[in-house]
């Protein structure tokens, strides 16, 4: 009801209260009751011409109203970093594993207990991690903490997401839109089409980044942007009605399966100098199939409809070992940047400044996994996984340094 309405009508209610009070039929009014009658009715509309409207909105309801206009609080970039620097002050070095709705830190599970993990940026030297929860609204919150820290995580951000889109809002009151966030050890990377940007937590500046034509960034980051200065791309995905480019895909990712060809779905290029780096890795590998309108006949299920979603797991709940999340790795080290890669029948090391790549496991029946080890005297060990059998190589280093065999040109783009 108009406001303007609902005051009017209290204030005819109230002078037909009034009309009606002061003395009885009975007792007719003197001169004297008469005129303090006519005072009141003054005092009383003089009174209610002068209330605020507002006032006749339920308390409840304008503190509604309140709520929802008022933005969140926000603090300085100094602030946030002098939280950094006290959760900072304790912790170290660990190894991280992502888990489905968790991370594995040197061992131990860790979660959160506002949300589920589903994403993460991580430094392994210095267990420094930013990681993202999804909160039961359908936002999702971005948080710093460093590895056993006696001090609790904090707040970076509030991520939205409509539709395709990301807005970033950080506790600091900068703004960010795109269609990618991806978290690092000291803040996270936004992509838009053809470019980024790089927020670091307590920093006023905000970097820019040049993205590959053709290319966006990868949802899931093994390595570190933030340690490594490389950010992994993924390939824009044909469109459906090219026939020709579907078909040209398809037959590629055939031959790059018997080791005919090579790929290069996945690029990693430095976000200082814009160096490329690219990697033998399909992006088919990280489908995994999704079967309905199954009807048992026995020894199997027939099943009317099959549809490819990317997954991190198989149904099974065992990694889906060939999805890019799984399959690349990077680290820096003491020489210089290494970046990792499983095909079919191999695992991969790229001395990125020397541009060669090193054969270091070859099984012609598959290698499944390979995992990177980091050692507390900085050296770095792959461990793959081979069949029923393990391989392991304690310094990849050391190993670059006296391997003589299986030495191949780094690979070009479009090569």
């Amino acid at each position: 009801m108009n406001k303007k309405l609902i005051a009017t009508s209290v204030i005819s209610a109230t002078m037909l209260t009034l009309a009606g009070c002061g003395s009885t039929p009975s007792a007719p009014k003197s001169a004297e009751e008469k005129a303090m009658e006519l005072e009141m009715r003054k005092a009383f509309l003089a009174k209610i011409q002068g209330m605020n409207v507002n006032s006749l909105v339920p308390n409840a309801q304008q503190q509604n109203v309140q709520a929802t206009s008022q933005p969140e609080p926000t603090i300085t970039e100094q602030e946030l970093l002098a939280k950094k620097v006290e959760v900072d002050k304790t912790g170290g070095a660990a190894l991280f594993s992502r888990q489905k709705d968790g991370i594995l830190i040197n061992e131990n599970m860790y979660n959160d207990y506002e949300g589920s993990v589903v994403n993460i940026g991580a430094n392994r030297l210095t267990g420094e991690f930013t990681y993202a929860i999804q909160n039961f609204d359908g936002s999702f919150t971005l948080k710093y903490n460093k590895a056993n820290s006696q001090h609790g995580a904090i707040k970076v951000a509030t991520v939205y997401k409509q539709g395709d889109s990301f807005k970033v809002n950080t506790v600091t009151g900068k703004t960010f839109t795109g269609s990618s966030v991806t978290p690092t050890s000291d803040g996270f990377v936004i992509g838009r089409k053809g470019s980024a940007f790089r927020y670091v937590i307590g920093s006023e500046q905000v970097k820019s980044i040049t993205l590959l034509d053709g290319y966006h960034i990868a949802k899931h980051q093994n390595g570190d942007v933030a340690s490594t200065n490389f950010i992994l791309l993924e390939k824009d995905e044909a469109k459906k009605s090219d026939s020709l480019g579907n078909f040209l895909s398809a037959t590629k990712d055939l031959g790059n399966a018997f080791g005919i060809n090579k790929v290069d779905d996945y690029v990693l290029i430095n976000i200082n100098n814009g160096k490329q780096v690219p990697l033998d890795v399909s992006a088919s590998g990280k489908n995994v199939a999704k079967h309905s309108g199954c009807v048992n006949k026995g020894l199997y299920n027939k099943c009317s409809n099959v549809s490819f979603n990317e997954a991190l797991y198989e149904k099974s709940g065992l990694k889906n070992n060939s999805h890019y999340f799984w399959s690349i790795d990077w680290i820096d080290t003491k020489t210089g940047p290494l970046a990792f890669y499983k095909t079919s029948s191999k695992v991969k090391v790229v001395d990125i400044n020397k541009e060669q790549v090193h054969t270091v496991f070859s099984r012609a029946l598959g290698v499944n996994e390979f995992t990177l080890i980091e050692k507390v005297d900085g050296t770095v060990g792959v461990k793959a996984q081979l069949g029923f059998s393990s391989d392991l190589i304690e310094d990849v280093e050391q190993f670059i340094r006296s391997n003589t065999q299986d030495i191949e040109p780094m690979q070009n783009l479009g090569e």
